[in-house]
């Protein structure tokens, strides 16, 4: 998705030459769209937008992004937002690796559809990492960060729903009933990239594409909470097969003290509770 000149009121990102790229370094937006960077060869400048300060919040940010949220591309001025946009945009640039995208209109589709489902498990994938990975006393944001959202930059709906969000969420975290819904919508999707697997080594067509890179960062988090992903073998042998290319690795590591300290501590603390993905749905995955 394209921004017109109206709607970015930052005017100096439209005087920038070359790609330049905002986005967060543990934003699963973010990391798919660096991983296609690095496969592709393509280089570019690096904006780093600190979501846990609230830099997204700035009315500087949220005159290049009314959304107010990561990633953005700007190329030679042009702002692009809206990650999987923005991956087909990049795939396009010049480059010497193989396309990401397939040739064939049948496959386009079956991408095209595969990537929307992705898409639509946006809110679930935050409900798996905030409900059973990043504790809330970490990840929920300030109510001044909150009004600052609200109060700065162009309306948006996209932004309310966001805001909205954020806001229950800092009342009460992730409910148990969210969290089993979010690892029910996983099962079934994970279901369906098992079936498009079949007896193939990718998902789809005969090398690695867009949609292990895109499906890659939810299956990462969804592992990383505990989900036993084994259950699904096809999927899990690609898993551990792209958990081995650097790019993949490089793009989608947590920082040292989160998985020396705080998940180890948060595990102790769900477990003690009764809070694993296991324990809030554990039936589900029998």
């Amino acid at each position: 998705m394209i921004l017109n000149d109206d709607q970015v009121t930052t005017d100096e990102v439209k005087n920038w030459q070359g790609l330049h790229l905002l986005h967060f370094s543990g934003s699963a937006c973010s990391q798919k769209v660096r991983i296609l960077l690095r496969e592709k060869g393509l280089r570019y400048v690096s904006h780093p937008i600190n979501l846990a300060r609230g830099e997204h919040t700035t009315p500087w940010y949220l005159g290049i992004n009314p959304r107010g949220v990561v990633p953005v591309l700007v190329h030679d001025g042009t702002v692009h937002i809206e990650s999987n946009d923005i991956l087909s945009y990049l795939d396009g640039l010049p480059s010497d690796a193989e396309s990401f995208f397939p040739h064939t209109e049948d496959e386009r589709r079956e991408v095209a559809a595969s990537l929307a489902l992705e898409n639509e498990l946006h809110f679930a994938l935050r409900e798996v990492t905030m409900g059973f990975i990043v504790p809330k006393i970490l990840a929920q944001k300030p109510d001044s960060v909150l009004q600052k959202y609200r109060r700065n930059g162009a309306p948006d709906a996209f932004r309310e729903k966001e805001i909205a969000w954020w806001t229950v969420y800092a009342a009460q975290g992730v409910t148990r009933a969210q969290g089993r819904e979010a690892v029910r919508a996983f099962c079934e999707a994970f279901e369906k990239l098992e079936a498009m697997l079949g007896q193939n080594e990718w998902m789809i067509g005969d090398r690695l594409s867009v949609l292990e890179l895109a499906w890659f960062i939810s299956i990462s988090r969804l592992v990383a909470a505990g989900y036993p992903l084994r259950r699904h073998l096809r999927l899990n042998a690609l898993y551990l097969k792209l958990a081995d290319r650097p790019a993949f690795v490089e793009e989608t590591k947590m920082p040292a003290l989160l998985t020396k300290l705080v998940v180890p501590l948060t595990r102790l603390g769900q477990f003690l509770g009764r809070k694993r993905l296991v324990d809030v749905a554990g039936d589900l995955l029998l």
